[in-house]
Parts: C-alpha cells; sequence; structure tokens
C-alpha cells in the first residue's frame, strides 16, 4: 500500500543548549518509552549488525530499559560476547497522517544477562506490568532477562530535529 505524506519540513539540527528545554526532551522520550510497547534492539557480532524486535519496559529514571529472551537466540548470544546495543523506538504506527508527526528514538547502552535473584525480582515486575502476556515467556527457564544501561538518547520530532539527551546528566 502506497502512502502520500505530506512534504516534510526542513529545519535546523537543534541541540537543548538553545532551542528547546531539557525538561521538554525528557518529557517527549519518557512519553515515547511509555507509550510505544515495541522497540528494534541493534546488536552486533562477526563484524555484522543485526536487529530484533522486542518487548520492552524502561525505568522512570530513564537509566534503565529491560526485556526478556530465549537464551537459545542469536540476540542472546551476541549480548553475552559485545554489550554494546542501540534500540530504536518511533510512533510512526500512530501517527500515519503526517511524516512531520512522527518522532523516532535512539538509544545506546550496554546489556546484559540477569543472573542474581534479586536483580530479577527488581526488573522482571517491571517488564510484565507492561506486557502482562509476557508473564509465561519471561518466567520460563529457557528466557533471560536483559538489562539495559542507558547511555544516550538521540531524539528526532518533525523529521529532522534532532536533540541528544543524557539520563542523569540533564535530568
Amino acid at each position: 500500500m502506497k502512502r502520500d505524506y505530506d512534504e516534510p519540513l526542513f529545519v535546523d539540527v537543534a541541540s537543548c543548549e538553545n532551542k528547546c528545554s531539557d525538561t521538554k526532551i525528557e518529557h517527549e522520550i519518557r512519553a515515547l518509552c511509555l507509550e510505544e510497547p515495541f522497540a528494534v534492539l541493534a546488536t552486533q557480532g562477526d563484524g555484522q549488525p543485526y536487529t530484533s524486535l522486542i518487548s520492552f519496559a524502561m525505568s522512570d529514571d530513564l537509566k534503565h530499559l529491560v526485556f526478556s529472551t530465549p537464551t537459545q537466540t542469536r540476540k542472546f548470544s551476541l549480548i553475552v560476547a559485545n554489550s554494546n546495543v542501540s534500540l530504536m523506538i518511533d510512533n510512526r504506527s500512530s501517527q500515519p497522517e503526517s511524516i512531520n508527526h512522527i518522532c523516532g528514538l535512539t538509544i545506546t547502552g550496554r546489556a546484559r544477562a540477569l543472573s542474581r535473584a534479586e536483580e530479577i525480582a527488581k526488573w522482571q515486575p517491571m517488564l510484565t506490568a507492561k506486557h502482562s502476556y509476557l508473564k509465561k515467556f519471561v518466567k520460563s527457564p529457557s528466557s533471560s532477562l536483559i538489562l539495559v544501561e542507558t547511555i544516550r538518547f538521540l531524539y528526532v520530532r518533525r523529521f529532522q530535529e534532532v536533540y541528544q539527551w543524557l539520563p542523569g546528566k540533564n535530568s
């Protein structure tokens, strides 16, 4: 199905230092993370990038993201071998009429599989509260909970307005 979108608005790339408030960008990032159920996870291995669709949940302070995956997957083995990951979250499915209303968020961070019971007990409820249909999957012995410590957020709105936001530094 081909769609005719409106013409993109061309604007200068912005930084929060002079064109917006950190609070406003943080609010928009938080809303996107709360509203959108899925993200695309990018991992790397053997000199190649790999992407996977995941269900995720974000911590209130935006410093951590959690998801679950079976341990017998390429995704899991690539994370164990190289903790550097990137995630893409966007609202294109809810903004079909105007390309200028689509927002996208790239998150860079470091991922690790959780193994300690107290860590799993802390992060598992956050994921299953947002995605109740994952309760059996997350608790399965063949699945692992993955925690991503976020490093940087690159937020794009209005087609090409780009903002960098750092959790902890700006909040």
